[in-house]
């Protein structure tokens, strides 16, 4: 039987989703758009991202954005609004991390009654930039980045969601060379493997 291809994906998460670093073409999502509407008239693709979200107002937002667009594919980006550590570098995280974990299952409960969906890991980031980011109070730290991204697999594993590895990826890449200026966000160049990667996924399991 041949495979359905998926007609309108939704890509949800926080700024990455949005382009947030991205000053040529709006990000890795848009440049996905730009390829997949001109296939078919009736592909549509939806970018819902926010900038400085966590996973709870993702799960939140998602139940509540979802449904009515009617998906028939589901990208999530939580990224790691959650790890940040505001106030100084021995604050608490954000999030807790068994928090964070149980919120990422439960999104993922909801979004795969809504339709097939994926989780996407988030990129690493240049640590020498992000403590602090910014001259800010907020810090973001690669090993916490590590310890969310493993319980977000933790959490698809154990929901049977896909996974698209772009912090495993782009260990493979000099990923220095693909960060805008705020050391946590994909430059241009960068928007533009986050599209091939996922281009790639999605024809692999979906096309």
């Amino acid at each position: 039987m041949a495979r359905r291809i998926p007609k309108k994906i939704v890509f949800i998460g926080s700024s990455s989703i949005y382009g947030k670093g991205d000053t040529e073409l709006g990000g890795f999502v848009q440049r996905f758009r730009f390829r997949f509407e001109t296939l078919d008239p009736h592909n549509i693709v939806y970018a819902l991202g926010i900038f400085g979200e966590n996973a709870n107002s993702l799960a939140i937002r998602l139940s509540r954005e979802l449904p009515p667009r009617r998906p028939h594919l589901i990208g999530i980006y939580p990224g790691f609004n959650d790890i940040c550590r505001i106030g100084g570098p021995k604050a608490e995280n954000s999030v807790a991390l068994d928090s964070f974990r149980q919120t990422v299952r439960q999104l993922l409960q909801t979004s795969k009654t809504i339709a097939p969906s994926f989780l996407m890991t988030g990129i690493p980031f240049d640590e020498q930039r992000t403590t602090p980011f910014r001259n800010s109070d907020s810090y973001f730290y690669q090993a916490d980045a590590d310890l969310y991204n493993q319980a977000m697999r933790e959490s698809a594993t154990a929901e049977m969601i896909p996974i698209l590895e772009f912090d495993n990826l782009w260990r493979d890449q000099e990923f220095i060379t693909l960060l805008s200026e705020d050391g946590l966000h994909a430059n241009p160049k960068g928007h533009q493997l986050l599209y091939e990667q996922t281009w790639n996924f999605i024809s692999k399991n979906y096309f």
